[in-house]
């Protein structure tokens, strides 16, 4: 009796005080003698296991201060994809930015549109829109448009994008081109080609552009998987004066007795297309990302109020909106690497250099990941305009 009351009462106490979930992540680096905290990224859910919430913090030495640096918060009126996302980018504890994007589905739960605005001085300004099309059931094309305020309409412009998908004989994306807008046609701009294992995961994510006769590869990431299809392997290159240079190696680490699938995360398809444009390798349950300098710890069913310090490289970003160059202001720190991703979660730019030419970007929203030399890495989002 004594043990099915206590069974009764672990049940109810489950119910009540919530799921199992991956509340934080705690990211640091090695100093050259001690592993050294960095920065925190905390997350929130809801009933369905659904995030609703990601707070990023930096610790400001200086004040032994958490200061905010973004928060997106993510709604689900009707199903488990998400509607609408809203971004803020804060200073000194002030929103210096706001940003929301909506995803539009069709009856069957596919996206095929998605929106984008700015907040700018009490209204929110329409900023650009991806018209998402399909041929049987899979995605062929994306295509971008800008607003015409005065005008009320949407229009190609010179930050347009058609963003055009092939697939190989296993129905899986051999190629994302992407193509810009200039006067009035399409010419090549960049593409991604993708490498598969016999089990259809991504090997090889080859970033290309086009020079104006060739493609030619400036980044180039590459997977290896555990037999129960886990990411334990990703290297990343990027092209430095024209020299394609092997950066860190990541080793991803898993408890492979459990599936992540039991748990609130962030890593899940949140629109469907999530994992269009990169590799899906998180089965298992996650606990660390390491690598030569850094790592990141994932921390379950714990609590997110901050109780230890961490340092980061709290790194300004200018102009922003922006729209031919984005600077970093790596006064106090050295950049190690720069990615910058789309709004589909496509990577598109990698570097190690603190200006970044965008001019050739399409209008929207922005993931800045910058890392340091000694592993801090911080997340912003910027504009380009």
């Amino acid at each position: 009796m004594k043990k099915i009351t206590f069974l009764l009462f672990t049940l109810i106490a489950t119910t009540f005080l919530g799921q199992d979930k991956l509340t934080f992540s705690l990211t640091e680096y090695f100093n050259g003698t001690n592993w050294v905290n960095s920065n925190r990224t905390d997350f929130e859910y809801d009933n369905n296991k659904n995030l609703t919430k990601e707070v990023e913090f930096y610790w400001e030495s200086s004040t032994s201060t958490w200061i905010k640096s973004y928060e997106s918060t993510y709604t689900y009126p009707d199903n488990d994809k998400v509607f609408l996302e809203y971004y803020n980018n804060y200073s000194g504890g002030i929103i210096t930015q706001k940003n929301r994007t909506a995803n539009y589905y069709d009856t069957n739960g596919k996206l095929y549109q998605i929106t984008n605005w700015e907040y700018d001085r009490g209204n929110w300004i329409v900023e650009f829109v991806f018209d998402i099309a399909y041929v049987n059931g899979k995605i062929s094309s994306a295509i971008s448009k800008e607003w015409d305020g005065a005008l009320a309409e949407y229009f190609y412009g010179d930050d347009s994008s058609n963003i055009t998908l092939t697939y190989n004989a296993n129905g899986k994306v051999s190629i994302s081109k992407s193509d810009s807008w200039e006067v009035d046609e399409w010419v090549k701009s960049d593409r991604t080609v993708y490498s598969y294992d016999t089990n259809d995961r991504i090997t090889v994510e080859d970033g290309q552009t086009w020079n104006g006769a060739d493609w030619v590869t400036d980044y180039k990431s590459e997977y290896t998987y555990d037999t129960n299809g886990n990411a334990v392997i990703e290297k990343d290159y990027y092209l430095d004066d024209n020299v394609l240079i092997e950066g860190d190696e990541e080793t991803i680490t898993f408890d492979t007795s459990k599936l992540m699938s039991n748990y609130a995360h962030p890593f899940r398809d949140k629109t469907g297309i999530d994992f269009i444009f990169s590799a899906d390798g998180i089965f298992n349950k996650i606990l660390q990302r390491s690598s030569t300098n850094y790592r990141t710890t994932y921390n379950y069913n714990e609590a997110t109020a901050g109780t230890r310090d961490f340092s980061l490289v709290n790194f300004v970003i200018y102009p922003n909106p922006a729209t031919l160059v984005l600077h970093i202001d790596n006064s106090n720190f050295t950049i190690k690497n720069v990615e910058v991703y789309s709004v589909l979660g496509k990577k598109i730019i990698t570097s190690n250099k603190n200006q970044l030419n965008i001019e050739n970007l399409v209008n929207g929203v922005y993931v800045l990941k910058v890392q340091d030399d000694k592993g801090n890495m911080a997340t912003k989002r910027f504009v380009k305009k």
